[in-house]
């Protein structure tokens, strides 16, 4: 048979496939669902904004060059953000106990009696610390793979740039933010001989996750059913081979027709078929009286 598909041949395989298409739908989608909801483990982002500024020139021309130079550098602090100088320097500060400075150290104070002479009226105090312990375990955070988690944007012609930390725990996405923009600032000035670096705005902790995005994947899966409903019953229409109408095997095959047989269900037991062929034969029988007369 001819199996060229055109519009309409098109348009009736979708109406004789509709329900097809939806339960494929409705099943793919809800496969996706469960998956995006239940299997795959919600990531979370948080974001910490840093500006870095170098020494600016009173001269005006000579600003603008410095910011469209510190503009163009910012490729350069994505690339030193992203190195083990920093990133083993976050990881060891998050999982080990550190020293948290309480009371700044006190220098001592004289007084000068009226001979001259100078005596010391307040001893020195020397810095007083706590030690605080590791926020996390060191299993926690691998800095040989906390790169892979780590993106920096920023806008066209802008200073500032967004560090990004995307991780499965929100709380640790956001202390691996802060403490990369805490210690960055802080090599920056070895590195490059950078001092004027600002912190914009510090990460917060993000109760939404940005991936998987559970509605893209049910519609997607809801897509993917319905299509892969459409082709099997275009497939079907395609390798059918069964003759749909007579006029097919009278004007191409050229062959004559004879008539057409009526479907027959399937026969189970014979004797069934001809006991209900000879009960209709003898119910059309002309029934006759005891004298013979025909009623």
């Amino acid at each position: 048979m001819d199996n060229i598909i055109d519009i309409k041949r098109l348009w009736l395989i979708l109406r004789k496939n509709m329900i097809l298409m939806i339960v494929w739908g409705i099943v793919l989608a809800g496969i996706a669902f469960g998956i995006s909801k239940f299997v795959i483990q919600p990531q979370y982002s948080s974001s910490v904004a840093l500006l870095v500024n170098r020494k600016q020139d009173e001269n005006a021309g000579a600003q603008f060059q410095d910011q469209q130079a510190d503009v163009q550098i910012i490729n350069t602090y994505k690339d030193i953000i992203t190195r083990p100088v920093i990133l083993n320097t976050v990881a060891k500060n998050l999982t080990t106990n550190q020293k948290q400075l309480v009371k700044k150290a006190k220098p001592a104070t004289y007084k000068t009696l009226a001979d001259g002479t100078q005596i010391i009226d307040q001893q020195a105090q020397p810095a007083e610390y706590k030690i605080v312990n590791a926020k996390y375990k060191k299993t926690d955070i691998d800095a040989n793979k906390l790169a892979e988690n780590i993106s920096i944007n920023n806008q066209q012609n802008s200073q500032i740039f967004t560090v990004s930390v995307k991780d499965t725990n929100n709380k640790l996405a956001k202390d691996v933010a802060n403490e990369i923009a805490k210690v960055f600032k802080q090599k920056i000035k070895t590195i490059m001989s950078i001092s004027n670096v600002s912190i914009v705005s510090k990460a917060t902790v993000s109760d939404t996750p940005v991936s998987p995005r559970v509605k893209l994947f049910t519609l997607v899966g809801l897509i993917l059913g319905v299509f892969i409903g459409f082709v099997w019953g275009l497939i079907k229409e395609v390798t059918d081979r069964t003759v749909k109408d007579v006029d097919y095997l009278t004007d191409e095959l050229h062959l004559t027709n004879l008539g057409r047989i009526n479907f027959i269900g399937k026969i189970k037991k014979i004797e069934k078929v001809v006991n209900t062929t000879n009960t209709s034969v003898s119910s059309e029988r002309p029934r006759q009286t005891r004298s013979g007369r025909r009623i």
